[in-house]
């Protein structure tokens, strides 16, 4: 029942997405995800230089970020993706808030701060964290 109020949400405001649902870039490129109030996003196909990879990562690398309502962003070592390629799209020009995290989408990538004013910004050629 909450999906669908959600989803009939997201009809009748499409430039904000749910924190509940997470969403994806128009590409699908990049979809995100929250759990616990971490957000993690995650690039499918990247050509960035990630950062590099710590010696106890032996699974995928580079591609994911988590940020959470404190504290820097951080490039992610994991095995599974938290992401569903069916999220709501969150259209370019559109914005994401989550509590305590926000997200704001643009054909050049996507940009998510936390109330510290940290974050990461993600595209298909570029990573930046702040």
């Amino acid at each position: 029942m909450m999906t669908r109020w959600v989803a009939a949400l997201a009809l009748l405001l499409p430039g904000l997405a749910a924190a509940e649902d997470g969403f994806r870039l128009p590409s699908g490129n990049i979809r995100c995800g929250v759990w616990e109030g971490v957000l993690r996003c995650e690039a499918m196909q990247f050509s960035y230089r990630p950062p590099p990879r710590p010696a106890d990562c032996d699974l995928e690398w580079g591609g994911a970020i988590e940020l959470g309502r404190r504290g820097p962003a951080a490039p992610v070592c994991h095995g599974d993706t938290v992401t569903d390629p069916k999220a709501p799209v969150l259209a370019y020009g559109g914005a994401w808030q989550g509590e305590g995290l926000s997200c704001s989408a643009a054909p050049q990538g996507l940009r998510c701060s936390n109330a510290e004013g940290r974050g990461f910004e993600m595209a298909r050629a570029r990573l930046r964290l702040f």
